[in-house]
């Protein structure tokens, strides 16, 4: 959470700085978030969970922008969950990237491929319901799974931007990231062995954009 406060004063002191010479903008971008945990996904469904389910998210984020060059930084937090019988599956995390793009189109609508590099990570909780008691669930702790993962990741993405009315625009964002490494373990307090999974994934945000120039 730290690095996502950080990224968007970095961020939003990148889109003033820029926004003195040419354009700026700060933006909002709720979106959902899907990644593929295939080792993880075997181990939950034949454990008898759901598989991590999709996330929802929030994003806050800011560019300056030169000519058609645009540089600019998003951090991201999400979330998600699903029941299958008598379990549930959690995920949360968040991940921040830099990014360069390139705007094309004319001033009413713009086609904009960006590439990046960032830094993220997740927690997945596999959780069984429990009729214990109180005591025998803290003395025991037999129903819940925490385990984490993250990496850094190259950022790709391509944005429709429409503008609006005033100051404002709408855009559409298409992103994968693409993890560095496929050696990326699953990690807990404990845990004696492992499995391996890419913190790769597809996201998908509507954009709520503000320019400040």
């Amino acid at each position: 959470m730290k690095l996502l406060i950080i990224l968007l004063f970095i961020t939003a002191h990148i889109a003033f700085a820029q926004s003195q010479h040419t354009t700026g903008s700060l933006y909002l971008a709720p979106g959902v978030q899907q990644f593929s945990f295939s080792n993880l996904n075997s181990i939950l469904t034949q454990a008898g969970f759901h598989k991590v389910p999709l996330a929802i998210g929030f994003g806050t984020g800011g560019y300056g922008q030169h000519k058609y060059l645009r540089i600019g930084g998003e951090g991201y937090y999400f979330s998600g969950s699903a029941n299958r019988e008598s379990t549930t599956t959690e995920i949360d995390g968040g991940w921040g990237y830099f990014y360069a793009g390139y705007v094309i189109g004319n001033n009413s609508w713009r086609l904009i491929p960006g590439l990046g590099l960032g830094w993220g990570g997740s927690n997945v909780s596999a959780i069984r319901t429990s009729s214990s008691s109180l005591n025998d669930l803290i003395n025991n702790q037999p129903n819940t799974s925490l385990i984490s993962v993250g990496g850094t990741f190259l950022h790709t993405a391509i944005t429709i931007e429409r503008d609006l009315p005033g100051k404002q625009y709408l855009a559409i964002k298409g992103t994968y990231n693409q993890d560095f490494s496929s050696k990326n373990e699953w990690t807990a307090s404990g845990l004696t062995s492992s499995v391996s999974d890419s913190f790769s994934g597809f996201q998908l945000s509507l954009i709520i954009g503000f320019i400040l120039n």
